[in-house]
């Protein structure tokens, strides 16, 4: 796996990551934050690796999310629940406070592939709103377009982007479309068993991802007060 490792201050504990990142076979370039990020580092990556704290992680969170949907974690140097929202909130697919070993970074990352590929896999719906062979969701009043094994969403030909969780997130809501979905279900469709209590993060990223996907004519994604959302 191709990782590129961003950090205020590239140092020892950075080297000492990447070495053991290394170790168990990966290509990692190592860079300090900066804007624009590195594009050409960025073109050819496979997953990315924030280490920074407040809103320097914050800030680098949302610059990668722009340029690219991969894989996002950051590595925070303490245990803060602000940070931790408002990265999750911009993009981030997962937030862990050092210390880490390599292995943990490692399994970490292939846990977030794998929920991306699994989210993606099959469609389980069936019903009026879906066309083809079932790898594709049709929301037709607004002609939102879900092409569940590319993992693709567009409109009118028109690609819509989104990140790997915003994906997630979608998908466990048009699978059920017109069932209200809790907020904590939620958060385990689409971030994982981690992320128990912190609804927040939902919240932050409907409302996300109804910028990307909604028209002036239609919402998607309706809240259900003191439950959770459900698209329609």
């Amino acid at each position: 796996m191709q990782i590129l490792y961003l950090t205020p201050t590239p140092g020892d504990r950075v080297r000492r990551g990447g070495d053991s990142l290394r170790a168990l076979g990966h290509q990692v370039t190592e860079s300090a934050l900066a804007s624009p990020l590195p594009a050409p580092a960025l073109a050819a990556t496979d997953a990315v690796i924030v280490a920074a704290d407040g809103a320097a992680g914050t800030d680098a969170c949302r610059d990668v999310r722009r340029a690219t949907g991969v894989p996002l974690l950051v590595l925070a140097s303490r245990h803060d629940e602000v940070d931790t929202v408002a990265d999750l909130a911009v993009g981030a697919d997962d937030v862990v406070a050092l210390p880490i070993t390599g292995r943990e970074i490692d399994a970490r990352l292939r846990a977030i592939l794998r929920r991306s590929r699994t989210a993606g896999a099959v469609c389980s719906l069936s019903c009026d709103t879906h066309e083809g062979s079932g790898s594709e969701i049709v929301v037709e009043p607004s002609g939102l377009r879900i092409d569940v094994r590319r993992q693709t969403v567009s409109r009118d030909g028109q690609p819509i982007p989104l990140t790997a969780t915003d994906f997630r997130l979608l998908i466990a809501l048009a699978e059920r479309r017109g069932v209200p979905q809790s907020r904590e279900s939620l958060l385990t469709l689409a971030w994982g068993h981690g992320f128990h209590g912190k609804s927040r993060i939902v919240d932050n990223a409907v409302q996300r991802l109804r910028g990307k996907i909604d028209t002036p004519r239609w919402c998607h994604v309706h809240s259900v007060r003191g439950f959770g959302y459900v698209l329609r």
